[in-house]
This record gives C-alpha cells, structure tokens and sequence, in this order.
C-alpha cells in the first residue's frame, strides 16, 4: 500500500520518519531545501539565486531548476534527488504548506491512503497575501517590460546560437517570446484593476480577475530575467499572489481594510491599512482513502467545505483524564507588562512548588522577559514558545519534558484574519462589515463544581464571533493537549485567559509574586544570615514585631505581606497567634495544589473531549 502522511512542521515529520525507517519501512520526506546546513537538514541546494527567487514568490524549480549548472548532480544527492525519492517512497512524509503549495491531488498523486494530522484548513484552502507595496513593485516591473525598447525587441528576436557559435533564426523562439509578451498584456490589465479596486476601495470588498490565462512555457524564468536586468528590487513577497491570480487559480480573493492605531499618536488617531488575500481551492484527491486526525475537526463544516461527504470516524465516549487541566479567568494579552507577567510566573511556580519541571507557552514578545527572571524560578522552566510557533500545537516532547505547562495567554487574532478566515469558507458577503468588538460573558463551572457567569472579550456580530472563537479555542485546545491528560505519562495544565476554554475554572485570583514582594521575602530570608542567634527563621517561629524591627518597617505593613507570602506558601505559621517560619506548613494538605484524583472521580468528574476526531 502506498501512503502519504501530512504533519504540520518539518520537525514533526523528522520524529515520524525516524519511527518508520527504525521499522524499516521505505518512508521518505518532502525535503526542506536549504542551501546552507542547519540543525535538521543538510545542504541540498548550491544555487544562491534560489533562495532570492523564493523570497519574492516565484516557483523555485520553474525558474530556476532547468537551467541550474548543478542540475544534475543535484538530482543524485540534492534537492531534486530527494524530492524524486520522496515521491517513489511507499510511505512519503510532507508538511501542510508543501500540500497546500504543490497541490492536494498532484502530491499524492497513486497514494492509496493519505492521513492528515492537525487541522486541515490550511491544506483544504490555503491563502496568499498581497500588500499595496509589493503589488506597485510588481507593476512597475510590467510597465517597463511593456514600454522599454530593449524589452519589445527582445519579443521579435529569434536569432540563436548553435553549437559552433553560427547564428541562425529559430522561428519557434519567436513564437516562444510572443506568447510572453500575450501574457504580459494580459498581466497588466489584471494589475491595473486590482490597483484601482485597492486604492478605491474604503471598507472590505471582493475582486475578480478581469482574464486570466496559463503561464507560457519560460515565463517564470523569463520574469526573473527581467527583474535582475531591470536592477528593479523587490521588499515584498508578491509573485506567488500575482501568478496565482493570473493562473485563474484563486477562487476568492478579499480586498481588506481596515484601521490601525498608530503608536504614539493620541487615542483614536488611526491609519488606514489595505491588503488582499487570496483563497485556492485544494480539495481532497479522488480514489484514495483520506484521514483527517484533529481534535478540532468537525464533520459538517468540513462537508460544508469541501461539498463532498465526510465519514466521522471517532469512537464513542469520553476518556476519562488522568491528569487536570484548569484555567484562570485572568489574561496575558502582548501587552502585558514585563513585571506583571514576571510576578504571575513568579506566583504559579509557588503555588505549584510541588511540579519541578514546567513548560510554558505565551506571545512571543513575552519570551525575553520569562528569560530574565530570577535563577531559581528560571531554573524550573525547561521548555517554552509561543503561540504560533507550530511547537505548542503538534510537538508530542511537552508531556515527557514537563510535569506542568503554563500557557499564558490568549492568542487573538486582528480583524483582517477572522476576515481571511471567513473568505477562506466562503463567507465573503460577513468579512465585509467589521462588527463591535467589546465585553461579552460566559458560562462555566469551577473547580467547586458552581457554575458562575464570567466576563471575556468578542465581537458582537454570531459570525465574526464563531469565527474569531474557532480561531481562538482551537489554539488553546491545541496548547492544553500538549499535556496529553489521557496518558498515564502525561502532565497538567494551567492556562490564563478570559475566553471560555472548556476547562474548569479556578474562581480564585492569580497568584502573583511582584518584585517588591520578593525584595521582602529576600529580606525575611537574610534574617538568618543578620543574626543567626536570634533569627532562625528556618527552624524556630518570629513574630510579626520582630521582623518589623528587624526590617524598620511598619507593623501593620509587614503582617500584610507576611500574609501575602503565606498564601504563596512561603511562610506559615503552626496557629493563628504563633510566630512565621519560612516554608509551607507540612500540616496543611494545599488545595492548590495538582495533585493525581482517584479513578472514580476521574471518571465521574473530569472527563475530556476526544483526543483526536477521525475524519
């Protein structure tokens, strides 16, 4: 049986094809090509101008494989080699961006079976941007390729070169060359429209090609020809959109305005911002069996997608969770600030002293500021990333690396993706009206097992919300499943947001160790080392009065931060009138902390959803 299996991220695929070629199975993956070595793959490509002609958006193997000096070696041991091994694999591996780039039918082209993992949206309707800047690039290159006298005599030339330097007149090269230059006729027009519709544009609208047409053979090589003789240079990547577009390949395409605060201006003052996208239909193949395994999936609007029916697969029933997952109604937005995201963290890894190895997922504008906290906390935190970074939706490593993962945050989208997203399904008439966004509630249940009315923030209008919500919870459901709370050897999670997650909440405030709570809690530990005659903190109870003596400062301020720090558990006292000792009490079981439930109420109490749906 031949088989095609389609993860997310190259590194994905890496841990899959060591398992299969351990099992000696003929599996090969679609390579990354790389003209320098790197930490997963070697070099497989020695052609600079590679890399330039991807950065811009133009097919690599069509414009610069055929003529490529190494074109024959790199079929052996190279780019093109592995690629051509990959397709004759009987089990072959590719990532989602190489299905939705190549095309779903022609890369599993004789596959019998294809398994997709994680959702599938961006393979069934992958999207291409275009800015107004990279579009004026690319008309500029037109207009000269159409009115520049080198060019127009370039189109008539048909004289050639044999093999003994004669020269002779090859009638087909002057057909070859006029079918580039119909095509750049019809280019510009195409170019021309979609400028006047972007710049007339004043609130989101579709747009159609006025003509499209096949590229002629050499007009990709053709363009980058141009673009290196004209010395034009390119700061976008808009080639892929325009070719596509010119193809006939995009069956929407969405102009997309929106306002954007400046920085540094007054409230309200903004700039109006203007992109395209555009949605290519890239159905399942016909004839084989296609898999799809995502815990987000659902079966009629992928039918709804696709127009074809879909088969749900998943089991019946819950699997009862081995280990919690549990939210705080508290978010951590890429705003947050540096020392109140440190103090947050600060606090868990209190709180959950017990969990020694943790794992954190956040925006990535938050990452350096986790970096910078104190040795004892950082020392703890053995894996992070961020949201969007493909390692805390399908990395499997997050449940035997860590015993608890924070994810901190709730990763929301700007208005031009949940208008992308609603173009890519077919809602182009609801992505034109950009509804209110505001304070909205929700409905869950603590972990006292109440269920309480809780306040979020969403869009006003039921299709912005579900698709902005789909957005939202699909990351975060991807995000918790890290912690694979169904295996024996999986971990728990806690996440801060204020979007309703399906979790059971903890109705109680985030635990927080700001900075000048620590300098106390520093302090009240150096007593020892002040006068370890008198301050044995570590063995023998202090009163609230002698640390503040001892620290000269008032008494009603240090019983409140005494307080603060004993429901950190980093000090206690053994009765209410005794004196503080550092540490937890080890008399007290802490409700705070995750601890593993008996299988009962695991089973009764806290069921998950489905791990995967099976599509």
């Amino acid at each position: 049986m031949s088989v095609a299996l389609i993860y997310p991220t190259h590194k994905n695929i890496q841990e899959e094809l060591d398992r299969y070629e351990a099992a000696d199975f003929n599996a090969a993956a679609f390579p990354v090509r790389t003209t320098v070595d790197t930490d997963l793959t070697s070099q497989n490509c020695w052609n600079d101008e590679a890399n330039q002609v991807e950065a811009i958006g133009l097919p690599v193997v069509k414009t610069i494989c055929n003529t490529c000096q190494h074109r024959i070696s790199c079929k052996v041991v190279g780019y093109l080699g592995q690629t051509i091994e990959a397709r004759g694999a009987d089990v072959c591996l590719a990532t989602h961006k190489r299905t939705a780039v190549t095309g779903f039918t022609e890369l599993t082209q004789g596959r019998d079976y294809v398994s997709v993992h994680e959702d599938p949206l961006e393979i069934l309707r992958p999207t291409l941007m275009l800015k107004p800047q990279g579009l004026d690039e690319v008309c500029q290159l037109i207009e000269r390729l159409l009115t520049d006298p080198t060019y127009l005599n370039w189109y008539s030339d048909g004289q050639r070169r044999d093999g003994e330097g004669n020269v002779f007149h090859d009638p087909e090269q002057v057909v070859r060359r006029e079918r580039i230059y119909e095509a750049l006729v019809v280019l510009d027009r195409l170019l021309q429209n979609l400028s006047q519709t972007i710049e007339q544009a004043t609130e989101p609208k579709p747009w159609q090609p006025p003509e499209v047409m096949d590229s002629p053979a050499g007009f990709e090589s053709f363009l980058w020809w141009a673009i290196r003789t004209s010395k034009l240079r390119f700061t976008e990547s808009p080639w892929q959109f325009v070719l596509a577009a010119f193809n006939g390949r995009l069956e929407e395409v969405m102009v997309l305005v929106t306002e954007h605060h400046v920085k540094g201006l007054p409230q309200g003052v903004t700039q109006t911002h203007k992109e395209c996208v555009g949605v290519i239909h890239n159905n399942p193949p016909a004839g084989c069996v296609v898999w799809i395994n995502d815990a987000t999936a659902d079966r009629e609007f992928l039918e709804n997608l696709i127009g074809t029916q879909i088969h749900d697969q998943t089991p019946e029933g819950m699997i009862p969770t081995l280990h919690q997952a549990q939210q705080y109604v508290r978010d951590i937005t890429r705003k947050t600030s540096k020392k109140r995201l440190q103090a947050y963290v600060r606090g868990l890894l209190c709180k959950y002293r017990n969990k020694q190895r943790i794992g954190l997922i956040t925006h990535s504008n938050h990452l350096s500021a986790i970096e910078q906290l104190e040795g004892e906390f950082l020392s703890r935190i053995v894996k992070m990333t961020y949201f969007g970074s493909g390692d805390e939706r399908s990395s499997n490593a997050w449940h035997t690396d860590c015993d608890l993962i924070l994810v901190l945050g709730t990763p929301r989208v700007p208005p031009n993706t949940v208008m992308t997203l609603l173009t890519q399904v077919g809602q182009s008439e609801a992505a034109c009206i950009i509804p209110k966004w505001d304070v909205i509630h929700w409905y869950g249940h603590t972990t006292a097992g109440v269920e309480k009315k809780f306040e979020g923030r969403g869009y006003y209008d039921k299709t912005w919300m579900r698709a902005h919500q789909s957005l939202v919870r699909a990351s975060l459901v991807q995000a918790v499943g890290r912690g694979r709370g169904i295996l024996e050897n999986g971990c728990d999670v806690i996440v801060l947001s204020s979007d309703e997650c399906g979790l059971k909440v903890i109705d109680e405030p985030v635990p927080a160790l700001g900075h000048q709570l620590l300098e106390f809690y520093e302090q009240v530990r150096n007593l020892t080392a002040i006068n370890s005659k008198i301050y044995i903190i570590e063995k023998y109870a202090v009163s609230t009065a002698d640390v503040a003596k001892s620290l000269q400062m008032p008494e009603r301020t240090t019983r409140l931060l005494m307080s603060q720090l004993e429901e950190l558990g980093l000090v206690h006292r053994d009765g209410p009138r005794s004196g503080w000792k550092l540490g937890p009490n080890p008399s007290v079981s802490h409700s705070h902390t995750i601890d593993s439930i008996d299988s009962e109420n695991r089973h009764l109490n806290n069921q998950s959803p489905p791990s995967e749906r099976n599509l």
